[in-house]
Formats: structure tokens, sequence, C-alpha cells
């Protein structure tokens, strides 16, 4: 089944919007997709038997390979380049920052989601075409 459109739609950013939102943007990261110490600490993500990486009985959890501080002021350009050419979905409870966020480089899709609307900060996580299809259809 598909998810239900945003109602009421939100209308488009203007392009002088999206430079203003993107500014703010900031990739924070987070411990529970890392699997090494970054800037922000002891990982946290959960091995599991087989390799995986999860919560038990849950969702495998992607991890995110980026530990060191030039690795997250990269995944902040990323975010905020995605965000400048409209890459980003808004829920309909948001209010300042958009939910989901995704850019392709080196390669890869990545993923970021909101993790507090208000200051604009982002965790994210490289993902597969499958995946991307699964989130935003």
């Amino acid at each position: 089944m598909k998810k239900p459109k945003q109602i009421p739609a939100r209308a488009p950013l203007s392009e002088a919007a999206r430079r203003d939102l993107a500014a703010k943007a900031e990739y924070r990261g987070s411990r529970e997709h890392k699997l090494r110490r970054t800037w922000l600490g002891v990982p946290m993500a959960r091995q599991l038997p087989g390799g995986r990486v999860g919560r038990r009985d849950k969702q495998t959890t992607t991890v995110c390979p980026l530990t060191t501080e030039q690795d997250r002021k990269l995944a902040t350009s990323w975010l905020r380049k995605a965000i400048e050419v409209g890459q980003y979905r808004f829920r309909e409870g948001d209010l300042e920052s958009p939910h989901k966020v995704w850019y392709e480089a080196d390669g890869e899709i990545w993923f970021g989601l909101c993790i507090n609307r208000e200051s604009g900060e982002y965790k994210g996580w490289p993902i597969d075409e499958d995946e991307r299809r699964g989130i935003f259809d």
C-alpha cells in the first residue's frame, strides 16, 4: 500500500529559501550507526549473530563509515547541497527542516534523517537503490 500524500501539500521552496535552509543544516550523526569511535564518542551499533548490526528481532541497522571530523564536515556539505537542489521531503508536522534528505556522492546514495527540527541537525547513512525506493515511495 502506498503511503498517503502530505495533507495539505507543502508549496515548493524558492531557491533563496532552500539556500537559507541549507545554510543552517548540519550533519550530527548517530552513534547507533557507528562501529568505531567518532566525534560522538563510543559507538553504539549492536553486533548481532551472523555479523549483522541492529536490534534483535528488528530491522538491520546500516553502518555509517564516516568517523572523523573531516567526514562530518563532508557529510554536512552533502546535506547542504541536497537541500539546495531540492532533494528532500517534508512531513506534515515539519516546520523548519525537512524530515528526509538524500544525496548521491562517490557512487553511493546517502540518506539523511532530521533528528532536531529546530536546529536542522541530521543523522545519515549510505543506502542502496532498493532501500531508497522503500523510503521515498
